[in-house]
């Protein structure tokens, strides 16, 4: 699955690059500028310890303003709360004990690129507070709960229907670590997501 995961992130990147190839050079500017607001949901895959290949439907919403910084780019200041799921561990399918969950509010930035009035790519990246639980990696402590926050990261790419709602492909990485190295409970997730955005 971690492979899978991986393949459509490159695809959605690479699918930003066939509207580019063919874009005409646009006759009025293509940068979003003003508030928006989003949702998002699909499937996030744990690829470490205890929770290893395991994964769960997830889903978030996000709200922020863009500022167009050329006719064709726009950055952007967002918020949002991602709900990443209840992770089953391995070999104990349906142990609700041993499930791990992680959860929290987001605050980052987005650079969007609008290849013409159709067609974007998108790179985003900011803090995560991270709220979690679950088995740690080595399973000597047992059980552990903790509120950190973490680093996310990602990329997509999207189709503009109108000039105020859009649809789009996310792949976005959430580190949900409790503690640095291979130590705690480690619940990073691989996230590919279908997105929607409406902006006033």
């Amino acid at each position: 699955m971690k492979k899978t995961l991986f393949a459509i992130a490159l695809a959605a990147v690479g699918l930003a690059a066939v509207p580019a190839a063919f874009a005409q050079t646009a006759s009025a500017p293509t940068a979003q500028q003003g508030w928006y607001v989003g949702a998002e949901a699909g499937y996030g895959q744990v690829n470490k310890g205890p929770y290893d290949s395991q994964g769960s439907y997830i889903g978030g919403v996000k709200g922020g303003y863009r500022f167009a910084i050329n006719p064709e780019t726009s950055v952007g200041v967002e918020a949002g709360y991602e709900y990443l799921g209840f992770i089953d561990a391995k070999g104990a399918n349906d142990v609700s004990s041993l499930r791990g969950r992680l959860h929290g509010p987001t605050l980052g930035a987005n650079l969007r690129w609008n290849f013409n009035p159709s067609w974007y790519a998108e790179v985003r990246a900011g803090a995560f507070y991270a709220q979690g639980q679950g088995l740690t990696n080595t399973y000597a402590t047992g059980y552990d709960r903790f509120e950190r926050v973490r680093p996310y990261a990602g990329v997509g790419v999207g189709y503009n229907i109108n000039q105020n709602f859009s649809l789009g492909l996310n792949y976005n990485y959430y580190d949900g670590a409790s503690k640095g190295g291979d130590q705690g409970v480690q619940l990073q997730t691989n996230a590919v997501t279908v997105a929607a955005e409406y902006r006033f």
